[in-house]
């Protein structure tokens, strides 16, 4: 998509050197410090559910950023919360307290970004843009209300018991001693997750969950400092709360399950806000911006869940031989 949009713009290797190299590289670097950041982040949430385990923070830093490789290749950007899950069953943690640790994470990051969006709509609203923040806002009220619902009902009232007779069904096509263990498994896992939701109500847990909120925080200010750099390189005067809005305002349209990580949505809905907002446009800029905040953490990401499905299937041949 990057490279339709820059034949299709007319953005140019000149155009590029304009805008210059050492600003790139500058919000590369930035970028890349945010996994790190993410990284700690999950240290800190995993320490705190699970007072007793002590990570290999080499391990545990392959995990987290190859889970976002996961939840970049995604439409919604999902599905890195299980790979966490999966690599914390590995290591011992139950499977729903593994889940709720990943799912976590995930709400954290998506009240705050919701937080942001909203400024962010708002803001697009007082400078005329009606659309643009209408769309964000619908988005943003949708993810909001969704993961609410998710999060709150296992944190109060805990998960439902799945009736059994949908095991019994099942049971017609998998036999009822597969059946009988799928339901063990779902409702103990069911038990597990509640529990540690729950968990997050103790007074223990709030050093935890004020970390984690700190750093996400971090996260999303590193996320318009990227934006930043490149827009102010590329001439537009900006500040850095105003850049972290039109991240965080774009990044809620990027939600919607169009493409696989957003391209080519991202885009385009970055490019209109400056537009709309600021009459700014350069698709210089923005093909930069997302190289640097995409294309590269996609790589590096990449390298690191290439790492991590390989040590999984070598303890997986160490097993089976053992």
């Amino acid at each position: 998509m990057v490279i339709l949009i820059s034949v299709f713009s007319g953005v140019s290797i000149s155009d590029i050197a304009r805008v210059g190299y050492v600003p790139f590289i500058l919000a590369v670097v930035v970028s890349l410090a945010r996994l790190v950041v993410q990284v700690i982040r999950f240290r800190v949430i995993l320490t705190g559910f699970t007072i007793d385990s002590k990570p290999d923070m080499g391990g545990l830093a392959i995990a987290r950023m190859g889970s976002e490789f996961v939840a970049l290749s995604t439409p919604a950007l999902v599905g890195g919360e299980f790979v966490r899950a999966a690599w914390l069953a590995g290591k011992g943690v139950v499977g729903g307290k593994a889940l709720w640790i990943s799912y976590f994470e995930v709400v954290l990051e998506v009240y705050v970004s919701s937080v942001l969006g909203l400024i962010s709509a708002a803001y697009a609203l007082s400078r005329g843009a009606t659309v643009l923040a209408s769309t964000i806002f619908a988005v943003v009220l949708i993810v909001v209300i969704g993961y609410s619902i998710f999060f709150l009902i296992p944190a109060i009232r805990g998960i439902p018991k799945v009736p059994g007779r949908l095991f019994r069904f099942a049971g017609i096509f998998i036999g009822e001693t597969r059946a009988a263990r799928l339901e063990k498994t779902v409702q103990m896992g069911a038990v597990d997750f509640s529990l540690a939701a729950h968990a997050i109500l103790r007074r223990d847990i709030l050093p935890t969950i004020v970390y984690s909120l700190v750093l996400t925080v971090i996260q999303a200010l590193m996320s318009g400092v990227v934006l930043w750099i490149i827009l102010n390189a590329a001439g537009l005067s900006i500040d850095l709360f105003s850049s972290t809005l039109v991240a965080y305002g774009t990044m809620a349209i990027a939600a919607l399950p169009i493409s696989i990580g957003g391209s080519g949505l991202t885009e385009i809905a970055v490019a209109s806000y400056l537009f709309s907002v600021y009459e700014f446009s350069s698709w210089t800029a923005v093909v930069l911006w997302r190289i640097a905040s995409f294309q590269v953490v996609l790589g590096v990401s990449g390298i690191a869940f290439l790492l991590l499905v390989h040590r999984a299937t070598k303890n997986s041949q160490r097993s089976s031989r053992n």
